[in-house]
């Protein structure tokens, strides 16, 4: 059965990667990149703002009055339902996508043969984790004299040849024990090629990694420039510090450490079925190993609670080099990893046991308000960067944004209560649909209410918006959907 499997693969696989080649030996197009964007900088105020007010209670709260609903998601919406004198405005609602991150190549792969133990093959390190392709050797190793159309094109059809069937397998295993996303895979071929041709950024490592992702289901490009082979990767949202090309209204990203080039020769054919990239991860890839390095930090709440946990800096690193975007949401749809909940999950559960769920945000929103030092990006690392929650737990400062993405994840994780992030001009704060009536500034969405929690508005409870944040407008961006 499995020969009959492979056969069958083998046999659509070699007439898909033949007409893929043959039509690489046309002239490929020029375009002229367009400069990285660089990450908008957000004028934060050097310190949080504390609350020295009297607290809402349901004797002093507002009268809440409706006002009208969006129609559909994506609409502007004028106003939010919020207490009377406290305007609450936000512009337009953004729904998560769902992840392309394909769940099978493009022809499933036949299964990998046990492979001995004795088997030699490549090894690498990804992230701290020791990786190895049985049976990957010398042999699999191919030269390109030049990168013209027929060269280039005549590698391909090296690569599409049965003896990359077992490398390609291995790879999607690890795509899967790995948990990796789509830049996690790009990265895992990344470390692979480099370090098996013994060239960073080699012709022949770039053109296997397009190669393996273009076989593995995912929408890529490739270009020349300077004699130079380059990966291009049409990524869904917009991306910081990348140059990128303009290609039929898509934005083709430029992965190459060289990011001066004037002009790209780029060979755009679609090749079968394949889906665009997301920088959509529901959680972080599997990087354990006993060999871990680990840093420990204390942290401490105003109300006493307090973590010990250690950060694993591979994690740290992999984050470091995952591409910036302009939507928060994705930071927050990130969990965090294993280890980081097994350290500070149950003691959050333990502070929380027995409480309501609105008692229990509470000390969450406590614990992200006063366990956490406050700084600017700019000031912590000279330019606006968002963390990811693991990173927000290693990094010793944070912002409005990393405080209310890892209060989000505490809310979704530990409560299983749906939320919102609010992204003002200058500021970023979270909105919690609670399963009860909650006083305070709340917005309504598709007829639900969400109450405001601000991560960084040191001392309010659920139900009190920065007072600086009252009268401006806010986009609303969605993390899940019931």
């Amino acid at each position: 059965m499995l020969k009959e499997r492979r056969a069958e693969y083998e046999a659509q696989r070699s007439q898909m990667n033949a007409e893929y080649a043959e039509h690489m030996r046309q002239a490929w197009t020029e375009y002229k990149p367009s400069p990285p964007k660089p990450v908008p900088a957000r004028k934060e105020p050097p310190k949080p703002i504390v609350k020295i007010s009297e607290e809402q209670t349901p004797e002093n709260a507002p009268v809440v009055k409706p006002v009208a609903e969006p129609k559909t998601p994506q609409e502007d919406v004028a106003k939010a339902t919020v207490p009377e004198e406290m305007e609450l405005p936000f512009d337009n609602v953004l729904e998560p996508e769902e992840s392309t991150q394909p769940a099978a190549p493009v022809i499933p792969l036949p299964e990998a043969e046990p492979a001995a133990a004795s088997v030699l093959g490549h090894t690498f390190s990804y992230y701290g984790v020791q990786c190895k392709i049985a049976g990957m050797n010398s042999t699999h190793r191919f030269s390109l004299n030049g990168v013209k159309e027929n060269e280039v094109a005549d590698a391909w059809e090296e690569l599409s040849g049965e003896k990359y069937l077992p490398i390609l397998s291995q790879c999607d295993n690890y795509r899967k024990e790995l948990n990796l996303c789509d830049w996690g895979m790009v990265r895992f071929l990344q470390e692979m090629t480099t370090s098996f041709f013994s060239v960073q950024e080699s012709n022949e490592a770039v053109l296997m990694q397009i190669y393996m992702l273009a076989q593995l289901g995912y929408k890529v490009r490739m270009a020349r420039t300077d004699n130079r082979l380059v990966l291009l990767l049409p990524i869904e949202d917009e991306v910081f510090n990348y140059p990128y090309l303009p290609v039929d209204g898509i934005h083709y990203y430029v992965i190459d450490k060289y990011k001066g080039a004037h002009s790209y020769y780029v060979y755009d054919k679609v090749f079968p079925e394949e889906m665009a990239l997301s920088l959509h991860m529901p959680s972080p890839p599997l990087l354990q190993n006993v060999n871990a390095r680990t840093v420990e930090r204390t942290l401490t709440s105003k109300k006493q609670v307090t973590v010990s946990i250690k950060s694993n800096l591979d994690i740290i690193d992999f984050y470091n080099d995952y591409p910036i975007s302009s939507q928060w949401r994705y930071y927050s749809i990130t969990s965090l990893s294993e280890a980081a909940k097994q350290e500070i999950y149950p003691i959050l559960q333990q502070q929380t046991e027995g409480l309501d769920k609105l008692q229990a945000a509470n000390v969450l929103l406590n614990f992200v308000q006063t366990a956490f030092e406050y700084k600017t990006d700019d000031e912590q690392f000279g330019y606006e960067r968002p963390l990811f929650g693991d990173e927000t737990l290693y990094y010793p400062y944070c912002d409005c944004e990393d405080r209310s993405i890892l209060f989000s994840i505490f809310i979704r994780d530990l409560l299983g209560l749906d939320v919102v992030l609010l992204n003002y001009p200058n500021h970023l704060a979270t909105a919690v649909k609670f399963e009860q009536d909650v006083y305070g500034d709340h917005i309504i969405l598709d007829g639900e209410k969400y109450v405001l929690c601000d991560p960084t508005y040191i001392g309010a409870k659920v139900g009190n918006a920065m007072p600086n944040c009252r009268n401006e407008a806010a986009i609303v961006q969605r993390i899940s959907k019931e």
